[in-house]
């Protein structure tokens, strides 16, 4: 069998969810799991509603409620069959309605608000599984909740693969037995006691691959708006160029940062059980995309050592002076112990013998981090920051290499770099605004374009 995810754009729209459809029908005799994300924009739209301002202004309230309803009800009456779940829409703007009425005044909890984001995802694939049975395609929606078992961190929740690999099967195999396509949601999952948690942004790809290692399948196809990983963001140098193949390695230096057609932690569940994923353009279903797996050939791009650059930004660059961790021992377990506390990822880590520079990209604690880090010494905090990543296969063992990707950055200063920890990346940090002509120029460095 093989699960097939679809992003937002890939559902945003009923022509959309046709190409879906055309998509999957050949496939079908294979046993199909879809996984579909909520159409692009509703989840942004959703947040929205949660804001304290508009909560408190009814007719503002009400009238992005209405462009919500309007929106999926619009999809439901171009697509065959797909106006049966309009009933449902209906009974869960009721609840959303009520939720949202009745926090007037005080803020939302965590667990508020996933149970409201959830929403997205449950109207996208009632549609997506409502317009195949309309196309003649016999489907089964299954909700997500009910096997997608996680723990309470509301927001981002972490999932328990124990439980997944028990409930998954038990919900999913009968209908795929059956020779049914089965929809159900990416990025919503539920606390043992039936909670209704979210996986965080770009969580659909890691219940792609969750349920895809739990049902043990052939393949995962995550299909997206470009044909699969490339030489670069092609929003940034158009004439960027599809990776044919990539390993599990450089796909997840790649997704850690910055390359949005894939989440971070998607290939964990699936490296394991060695089942490749292809990356694959619902806009262009011919492309064959890029195939990521443990066979992947590892070969240069022409004469060009490099593989791909990444960029990310909206990052946050920290740097911690402390004199006395000179030849000290126990420094940087302290230091660390603070971003365990508070529960904030790191992304890249560069070390003297008496500062250490770092980067974050979540700032949502960034002020309880920074209390505790004065504490510790003498803080610096840079906001407005990028992270660009130059990816290829053996980056330290060819001569050189560093020399011409500095030497392109230039005029740009470059304020922390990373190299070690991974045989294939150098990793480099430099203010937002000069981000994408840096990655322009290497581009044209490295592959002539």
């Amino acid at each position: 069998m093989i699960v097939c995810k679809f992003g937002g754009t890939s559902v945003g729209d009923a022509a959309a969810i046709r190409r879906l459809i055309d998509i999957v029908r050949p496939r079908a005799d294979r046993k199909v799991l879809v996984v579909v994300s909520a159409m692009a924009g509703v989840t942004d739209g959703i947040l929205g509603l949660v804001r304290q301002e508009i909560r408190d202004d009814p007719g503002e309230l009400e009238a992005r409620i209405e462009a919500l309803e309007a929106r999926h009800r619009a999809v439901a009456m171009e697509l065959p069959g797909a106006c049966s779940t309009l009933d449902s829409l209906g009974r869960e703007l009721v609840s959303l309605r009520q939720l949202l009425g009745g926090s007037r005044g005080r803020a939302l909890t965590l667990a508020e608000v996933d149970a409201l984001v959830a929403h997205g995802e449950l109207w996208s694939s009632r549609l997506v599984g409502a317009a195949f049975e309309g196309a003649g395609i016999s489907a089964t929606w299954v909700p997500a909740a009910g096997f997608m078992q996680t723990d309470n961190r509301h927001g981002r929740a972490r999932p328990d693969r124990t439980a997944i690999d028990r409930l998954a099967p038990e919900a999913i195999a009968p209908a795929l037995r059956a020779r049914e396509v089965v929809v159900t949601q990416g990025f919503i999952g539920a606390t043992p006691e039936g909670v209704v948690t979210t996986l965080g942004r770009g969580g659909s790809d890691y219940s792609a691959a969750l349920l895809g290692a739990a049902l043990g399948a052939e393949c995962v196809e995550i299909w997206t708006d470009v044909s699969g990983l490339m030489t670069a963001d092609p929003r940034i140098v158009p004439a960027a160029t599809t990776l044919p193949e990539a390993s599990y390695e450089e796909a997840a230096e790649l997704a850690t940062f910055g390359a949005k057609v894939l989440h971070p932690a998607t290939q964990a569940p699936l490296v394991e059980r060695g089942i490749p994923i292809r990356i694959l353009n619902s806009l262009d279903a011919s492309h064959p995309g890029t195939l990521i797996g443990p066979e992947a050939k590892l070969e240069r791009l022409g004469d060009s050592p490099i593989r791909s650059i990444s960029y990310k930004m909206g990052i946050t660059a920290l740097s911690i002076r402390a004199p006395r961790m000179l030849g000290a021992f126990g420094f940087l377990r302290a230091l660390f112990e603070i971003f365990e506390r508070h529960e904030v990822v790191v992304d890249v880590v560069a070390t003297s013998e008496v500062s250490v520079s770092l980067t974050i990209e979540d700032p949502a604690r960034l002020e309880d981090v920074r209390r505790d880090l004065e504490a510790v010494g003498e803080l610096r905090v840079d906001e407005g920051r990028a992270i660009i990543a130059v990816v290829g296969i053996g980056l330290r063992d060819t001569p050189g290499v560093a020399a011409r990707v500095f030497s392109a950055t230039q005029p740009a200063n470059v304020e922390i770099i990373s190299q070690g920890a991974s045989a294939i990346n150098i990793t480099f940090v430099t203010r937002e605004v000069e981000g994408p002509d840096i990655v322009r120029r290497l581009h044209r460095e490295f592959f002539g374009t």
